[in-house]
């Protein structure tokens, strides 16, 4: 059988996108042993250094207990290092180590990659439109909570 797309609730088709999308990556991480969230957060630190564990969370839109238990795991591979905040001593920033800022470099691509998989099956316009109206589904749906 097969699902009518057109004819589905739209947050059915945001979600198989999105696990398609998502699935593609995974096969792309798997052999550098990276899942998907230590991967989004090797880019989220290398853009952001000194990040602090709560900016994080929404970011990689994980809860606090797994942010700590990702981090966790980050730092035993060598991949982060925590370092007191300057102004507040409860909270640490977050930095990458050499060994971190290598592979988030090495596998910042992905994501062209994965991107031009989808643009291919599209115009540039197509593209730019999709791109466009989810930013504004996704403003919209965050506006109202």
């Amino acid at each position: 059988m097969e699902w009518q797309w057109d004819q589905g609730p739209i947050g059915r088709l945001v979600k198989t996108g999105y696990i398609t999308l998502r699935r593609d990556l995974e096969e792309m991480l798997r052999p550098l042993g990276l899942t998907h969230t230590q991967w989004s957060a090797l880019g989220i630190i290398l853009h952001y250094p000194g990040i602090s564990p709560s900016q994080l969370e929404p970011l990689l839109m994980i809860e606090r207990p797994s942010v700590t238990s990702l981090l966790n795991g980050m730092a035993r591979n060598g991949l982060i290092v925590r370092k007191d905040h300057p102004q507040d001593g409860r909270s640490s920033c977050i930095y990458l180590t050499d060994t971190g800022t290598r592979l988030a470099q090495q596998t910042q691509h992905f994501t062209s990659i994965i991107e031009d998989r989808v643009k291919a099956g599209m115009t540039e316009e197509e593209f730019r439109t999709l791109k466009s109206l989810l930013v504004k589904m996704v403003r919209v749906l965050q506006a109202q909570t």
